[in-house]
């Protein structure tokens, strides 16, 4: 007689289920949605319809995964919009301002990839305008406005790109012009103070050294 084949009975897990849509307190337009009577997440009113989501709804966890995953890129990208309203932002500056609101690495991923389709986020064009806008403002050198590049997670490459046409003949006149406004302010000192002083002064400002010693001779000549 051939051994006997004993079979065990299986069960299948019981899909969870929609068992509450609450109504927040302090955020009416908002619904707390529990899942086998446990808190799972939250989401507007138009959401849950929109979602088609109703009390007594079977939800798989993949699903709930999804939605969570779904409202988090949400969350995420309406706070870097906000932010984009200020001013424009690297990538860099993007993807670190969604680090320190904790969001994960997937949804920093989606919500970058939403902006760039969106061609709201665009390091060329950034450092282009960022470059523009510096210059028209006066206050800032080549080698200034790189640094200030480089410290907002702009590839080198672009930067030199944006920076291409920028060149120090044509920073002389605005250099000189600040050197100028700072000698009315250090006429009482020595000459060499003076010297030393707007040094310095453009040497933060980002103007080479070349522009810099051009500039001396020009209102400070060698006695």
């Amino acid at each position: 007689m051939g051994a006997l084949l004993c079979l065990r009975p299986h069960y299948s897990k019981a899909m969870p289920v929609i068992t509450e849509i609450r109504e927040q307190v302090r955020k009416p337009d908002r619904r707390s949605v529990y899942v086998d009577g446990e808190y799972a997440f939250s989401m507007t009113a138009d959401e849950v319809v929109a979602h088609g989501l109703a009390v007594g709804d079977e939800i798989s966890d993949e699903r709930t995964a999804a939605l969570i995953e779904e409202l988090e890129v949400r969350r995420a990208r309406d706070a870097m919009l906000r932010l984009l309203g200020y001013r424009a932002r690297s990538e860099s500056e993007l993807r670190g301002r969604l680090r320190e609101k904790q969001f994960s690495d997937a949804v920093a991923v989606r919500v970058i990839e939403d902006l760039r389709r969106m061609e709201l986020v665009d390091d060329r064009r950034f450092a282009e305008s960022w470059v523009q806008s510096r210059l028209a403002a006066g206050k800032a050198g080549r080698a200034r406005l790189a640094w200030e590049l480089r410290s907002r997670g702009v590839d080198r490459r672009v930067v030199e790109q944006s920076l291409a046409d920028v060149s120090e003949e044509a920073q002389f006149p605005r250099a000189l012009e600040l050197a100028q406004r700072r000698h009315e302010r250090l006429r009482s000192e020595e000459p060499e103070a003076q010297r030393r002083k707007i040094a310095s002064f453009l040497g933060r400002r980002g103007f080479s050294y070349d522009t810099i010693d051009r500039v001396l001779d020009e209102i400070l000549p060698p006695g």
